[in-house]
């Protein structure tokens, strides 16, 4: 991938640079999913950030999703910013990533979201065994409250009725 043109307030620059110099993070390559993995087993469970009032969350669920239920969670979170923390602050969802098991398909999805932009893809990856596999979630945002967001996923991947207990309130949603 090559980037052609540069705007400047003087004009443009013209020149080529190969991102995959410059960034080299594989992102979109449909063999992203081995180095996903591999970068979420090892990510800590909370990280600061220099805007003390952003947190990182991470967990892990087993099991398998279906799609539309896993579509409806990441809606709510990035969409309908209506899911709130213990102190009933909406929970702004800033960055999501992860992987994910949805059921029906045999291959390992990656989920990747930017506010509220979100995309799963399948990665080449087969799942080995139905009991082995395990949906590893990182968001990335203002306040956020891991074990609120891990019920509610873990709801999504049970298919529980009361998905979104007292977290998720409809006619309240954040500004």
């Amino acid at each position: 991938m090559y980037f052609t043109e540069f705007h400047t307030v003087t004009g443009f620059l013209s020149f080529r640079v190969d991102l995959s110099n410059v960034l080299d993070l594989h992102a979109f390559d449909n063999l992203s999913g081995i180095s996903l993995q591999k970068k979420l087993q090892h990510l800590p469970i909370a990280q600061p950030h220099l805007d003390q009032s952003i947190v990182t969350v991470t967990f892990e669920v087993p099991g398998n999703a279906k799609e539309e239920s896993l579509n409806v969670f990441i809606q709510n979170l990035l969409w309908e910013k209506n899911v709130r923390n213990k102190e009933d602050n909406c929970m702004e969802v800033i960055r999501l990533k992860g992987l994910v098991s949805i059921k029906d398909k045999p291959r390992q999805v990656i989920v990747q979201g930017v506010h509220e932009l979100y995309d799963l893809e399948e990665t080449p990856l087969n799942w080995k065994d139905d009991t082995e596999r395990t949906n590893r979630l990182v968001l990335i945002g203002r306040h956020l409250d891991k074990d609120i967001l891990k019920q509610l996923f873990i709801a999504t991947v049970t298919e529980t009725e009361k998905r979104w207990t007292t977290h998720f309130k409809e006619d309240q949603v954040c500004p």
